[in-house]
């Protein structure tokens, strides 16, 4: 039986991204190790459709597996939502990455609002 608690606050992804269609998903988390990519395309429900791939195990710093996906993949317009305490402290210096609580996650206020105000901004072309 799969964790409940997997992807739980996707509705409120889903409802942040309903606006820009072309945005694409990329995972970072650690579920990208423990599920296979057709597992996670139906996790992420609605939008399993935006998948595009896993973010790549580089090391132990989840900002720089991040930042090194983003140059792999030559991506000039792109967000990162995570919780993981390298991403939470990166923030500060790039505001792409979105750290949120771990308890928490997207059900914060003030991560749908940088999330938001990030996306109002992006290209309206597929990002990913």
């Amino acid at each position: 039986m799969e964790n409940a608690g997997l992807f739980v606050w996707r509705p409120i992804l889903e409802g942040l991204l309903a606006p820009y269609p072309a945005v694409r998903i990329i995972v970072s988390s650690d579920w990208r190790r423990l599920f296979d990519d057709a597992t996670l395309v139906r996790l992420l429900g609605p939008l399993g459709g935006r998948f595009v791939g896993v973010v790549e195990s580089y090391g132990s710093s989840r900002c720089k597996e991040i930042l090194t996906e983003v140059r792999r993949r030559k991506i000039t317009h792109w967000l990162a939502i995570d919780d993981h305490p390298s991403v939470v402290a990166a923030q500060a210096n790039e505001p792409r990455f979105i750290g949120c609580d771990a308890a928490r996650g997207l059900s914060e206020i003030a991560a749908q609002r940088k999330l938001g105000a990030m996306l109002s901004v992006l290209p309206d072309r597929p990002v990913g």
